[in-house]
């Protein structure tokens, strides 16, 4: 960075070394999250009788105000001393300031309402005072927008991206793209646990059935035994199945009716026993 000098320009000690290229760069950076316009006109180059090219204008990325700052740049006291035309571009903004190196321009030396803006020795903008707000002329500024729209911006899809790169977001959208995020994954954690759950209380009362109808094989098997038959149901096959029929049947022969109907019943019931087992096991 040059090393600005003090230089006394009609009795006023001001920085020296320091162009309007430069600050319209410190301007930008001041201005890199809202639309930054050098150069700006108000409206269409040919055929236009009162065409103005303010040094630089601002739209701030907010709706709360809506808000356009107008800069006009001066490196000379002599230059800010003939321009006459500056009062022109009040109706194009809703604040407007002078920027100038520190000492060029004074307060006292402007109407109340327009703010100022040092550029220090280490290159620093400094508010020395603030610009106040006022209405710009609607049809003004809506002629500059549209210049702003035709002549000026890229329209992209995504509006943070320019020139085909992507652009840092500011800090809050950042953060609210977090939050969503920690949302989502939040609300999957509740949607993975909430099926687990289901699927955990699900095993739970297949395994209580499975357990009870083993239970009750292994009762039936009891049941057999008194009979004098003998079957497991571990090592049952269709084999053994068909032999416990027999003597099932056989036993038909010396017990009487009621006793009988108990037998079919508990037949019929270790039948589909068995196919339920085979389904759980498979």
């Amino acid at each position: 960075m040059a090393q600005l000098s003090l230089t006394k320009e009609k009795g006023i000690l001001r920085l020296n070394g320091i162009d309007a290229d430069r600050i319209a760069n410190l301007l930008a950076d001041r201005h890199s999250k809202d639309v930054f316009i050098p150069e700006c006109k108000n409206g269409e180059t040919w055929g236009a009788r009162d065409l103005l090219k303010i040094d630089a204008w601002v739209l701030q990325r907010t709706y709360s105000p809506l808000t356009t700052i107008g800069y006009e740049i001066k490196t000379s006291r002599q230059d800010f001393e003939k321009d006459q035309k500056w009062t022109s571009y009040l109706d194009l903004c809703h604040l407007f300031f002078f920027v100038c190196p520190a000492g060029l321009i004074r307060a006292t030396d402007l109407p109340q309402r327009i703010g100022l803006i040092w550029v220090s020795q280490t290159e620093k903008l400094h508010v020395k005072r603030k610009a106040e707000r006022v209405t710009p002329n609607p049809e003004k500024l809506n002629r500059l927008l549209i210049y702003a729209l035709m002549a000026r911006s890229k329209i992209v899809a995504n509006m943070y991206e320019r020139n085909g790169t992507k652009e840092e977001m500011s800090s809050l959208q950042y953060k609210r793209e977090a939050v969503e995020k920690a949302n989502e994954k939040k609300e999957l954690a509740y949607f993975i646990k909430g099926h687990i759950h289901d699927v955990s209380e699900t095993l739970k009362e297949k395994e209580s059935d499975l357990i009870y109808r083993e239970n009750y094989v292994h009762d039936f098997e009891k049941r057999l035994s008194k009979l004098g038959i003998t079957w497991s149901s571990e090592k049952s096959d269709w084999q053994d199945n068909a032999r416990v029929g027999n003597e099932i049947d056989a036993i038909k022969k010396r017990i009487d009716y009621h006793t009988l109907n108990q037998i079919k019943a508990v037949g019929k019931a270790l039948t589909d026993l068995g196919q339920i087992i085979d389904k759980y096991r498979s």
